[in-house]
């Protein structure tokens, strides 16, 4: 029962190995196919140029900036004429005779109004702007954390079909050896359930591989069929900014703290508007009238003004003063937020900068030479399986964590520039 169910075991394996390289080769002549090599600096050009979301929202500049234009403009004046229809005197219907007149009139708002409404736009332009600001910064963070988790899971799928190489080598020379009774049935079993185990990670790495690749097809306006291959990221850098710069820069800079800074003008702007908006406009006018049987012709001056007996606008005041006294707490929140964020940031930055720095740079071209060494050892005989396992995982733990701090630290200085709201670190 026990050999039925381990040949089974193997056909089961052989064949999922068999489908999975049988994928790789179809998926390795359409990379080929489609391959753009991700350039950062070229990356960051083409995303400010293709994104959709970005090049959608740069409308609500231009449509703030028509609409502080159009609050600067004048009323225009209005004029009207009139004409007697039918005569009851002259029994004429639209007589030259019959009474005739006309008015002009103009509307002028008092109290600074008119001033006021186009300041409060103007101000409407600064908010699209800095609004702007704050999703190019937060969408430039998400290409970058996308461009360093394709990178990570990229050389993951490398390192698992090296050692799939490898132990497929293994498993097949050990099956030999187990025909003639040379090693144990148990050795097979842990080579194959090593490789199923290193093909079910790089079938992880490989979906997560197709999501990063999805999102920067999005990002960037690629095709669909378009592959990513990212080649490696930058190196570490000893000349970190001071945590003073890096504070000083985030309060200058970031969009979303001069956001709530304009949010903050608009609200007082806006108070001084409802408060003028309590004054009436004034309306002036010119009224002629021509001569006719029974009276001669006439010129007047016309003045109007709503009485402000009952609407002083008095609710909408107290409303803008409610709006300035929330912006005001707005920006003590953001504020707060933005430095905790920052002292946050710089924190990992230096954190990982450090580990990096304490890694020797042989490190990885060292864990290489151990895993081919226990390859080999284990060929000669020199090992027995259970230490050349133990060697595969120390390696696996090893790659995986260097790689995993390379990314940290490329997310770091790009977290860095995220929190300071411009390219603080190349």
């Amino acid at each position: 029962m026990y050999n039925i169910n381990s040949m089974k075991l193997i056909g089961y394996i052989l064949i999922v190995i068999s489908f999975f390289s049988a994928n790789k080769t179809i998926s390795a002549q359409s990379f080929n196919q489609d391959t753009v090599l991700i350039n950062i600096p070229d990356a960051e050009q083409r995303f400010v140029n293709k994104n959709l979301t970005l090049l959608i929202n740069k409308y609500n500049i231009d449509i703030a900036k028509a609409n502080y234009l159009q609050a600067k403009l004048w009323y225009n004046p209005n004029l009207s004429y009139w004409q007697e229809m039918y005569s009851p005197i002259t029994k004429k219907v639209f007589s030259a005779s019959d009474e005739s007149g006309g008015q002009i009139q103009q509307l002028f708002s008092l109290a600074g109004k008119h001033n006021a409404t186009w300041k409060l736009a103007e101000v409407g332009v600064k908010l699209a702007e800095y609004q702007l600001a704050d999703l190019l910064r937060n969408l430039k963070y998400e290409l970058h954390t996308d461009i360093s988790d394709l990178y990570y899971n990229q050389q993951l799928i490398k390192m698992y079909r090296d050692e799939e190489v490898k132990i497929k080598h293994l498993l097949e020379s050990t099956q030999e050896l187990f025909k003639h009774g040379d090693v144990a049935k148990g050795d097979v079993i842990q080579l194959q359930a090593q490789l199923q185990d290193l093909i079910a990670q790089e079938m992880t790495s490989q979906q997560a591989t197709n999501n990063d690749e999805q999102d920067l097809k999005i990002l960037l306006l690629y095709p669909e069929k378009t592959y990513f291959v990212v080649k490696e990221l930058p190196t570490v850098k000893n000349d970190l900014p001071t945590y003073h710069a890096v504070l000083d820069s985030a309060e200058k800079n970031r969009p979303d703290l001069l956001l709530s800074y304009a949010g903050s003008e608009y609200a007082q702007k806006n108070l001084k508007l409802q408060r003028v908006t309590a004054v009436p406009d004034l309306s002036l006018s010119t009224t002629y009238e021509s001569a006719n049987d029974y009276a001669p012709y006439f010129w007047g001056i016309q003045a109007s003004m709503d009485l402000p007996v009952w609407n002083r606008n008095q609710w909408n005041i107290k409303a803008a003063k409610y709006g300035t006294m929330q912006a005001e707490l707005t920006d003590s929140l953001t504020f707060n937020t933005v430095k905790n964020q920052v002292t946050n940031a710089y924190c990992t930055l230096l954190l990982t900068n450090k580990q990096l720095n304490q890694i020797d740079p042989q490190y990885g071209n060292d864990l290489n030479e151990m895993m081919n060494n226990a390859v080999k050892n284990f060929e000669n005989h020199n090992i027995n399986l259970l230490t050349l396992l133990s060697y595969i995982n120390t390696y696996n733990d090893g790659k995986t964590n260097l790689i995993n701090l390379q990314v940290q630290y490329y997310n770091a200085i790009h977290n860095i520039n995220l929190n300071t709201g411009i390219e603080l670190i190349k």
